[in-house]
């Protein structure tokens, strides 16, 4: 337990160490509509490390959210995707659920794309559905704010919450994201084509658009198309990649 302690302790370090030396680095992956729309990209975050080798995020997200350093990163992150939004690409960028509740967060990414000169509608925040889930009120003021500002709202791992699905009457959403445990065996699993036709039908009745994640052969893609889903992201289509010019 001491050594696991110390551990994260050394991570703790890590972090701030990347975040006081610019250590952090953006992937993007395509979001690719089926049936008309925008194409976009999401924003991954990785950690370069001191040797220059590439640091996944599950090693140091965590930690990250348990040590208070999350909103550091998250600020990070909404002036890179700012950055590129005012570049005229539209991109999808993750926030945590700490960030969700802070007062502060609205008014700086309304300076920034301000200041940037960035179409509002170039940038969606992506959060997850338990993120929401924890505190309902603070998510539906947070999505209120963004839709005032002209950005969207992305509900990531949609169908995991174990939430009721009365927020979605309260809450702005633009697109909810099905999550990959429903879209992969989709070809030979009756019950995940039966999950997505129902997520795409409650999609279709509040005016939401659908994004699949974790698309990864041609079969899927297809069954995703006939099901009326909007968007698809995964292997099959583009793999994270640095952000070009990054």
């Amino acid at each position: 337990r001491a050594r696991r302690e110390l551990d994260t302790l050394a991570w703790v370090g890590r972090i701030q160490d990347a975040l006081d030396q610019d250590r952090f680095v953006l992937y993007s992956q395509p979001i690719v509509p089926l049936a008309g729309g925008q194409p976009s990209q999401e924003l991954l975050l990785r950690m370069r490390g001191q040797g220059g080798e590439i640091i996944a995020p599950g090693s140091f997200l965590p930690v990250a959210e348990k040590y208070g350093q999350i909103g550091e990163i998250d600020r990070w992150v909404i002036g890179e995707a700012v950055r590129l939004a005012a570049g005229g690409v539209r991109v999808e960028a993750n926030l945590s659920a700490a960030s969700i509740g802070n007062l502060d967060l609205l008014p700086l990414i309304e300076r920034q794309l301000r200041a940037a000169g960035a179409d509002p509608s170039n940038l969606i925040f992506e959060i997850t559905e338990t993120a929401l889930m924890e505190d309902v009120e603070a998510g539906t003021a947070f999505a209120h704010g963004l839709a005032e500002i002209g950005c969207q709202l992305a509900l990531d791992d949609f169908g995991t919450g174990f939430g009721s699905f009365t927020y979605l009457k309260t809450v702005p959403v633009a697109y909810l994201k099905i999550d990959v445990d429903f879209v992969r065996d989709l070809g030979c699993n009756p019950a995940n084509q039966h999950l997505v036709r129902a997520i795409v039908g409650l999609a279709d009745g509040f005016g939401y658009k659908t994004i699949a994640e974790g698309v990864e052969d041609a079969e899927t893609l297809a069954l995703l198309t006939d099901n009326g889903v909007d968007f698809a992201q995964g292997f099959y289509l583009g793999r994270p990649a640095p952000i070009a010019g990054a």
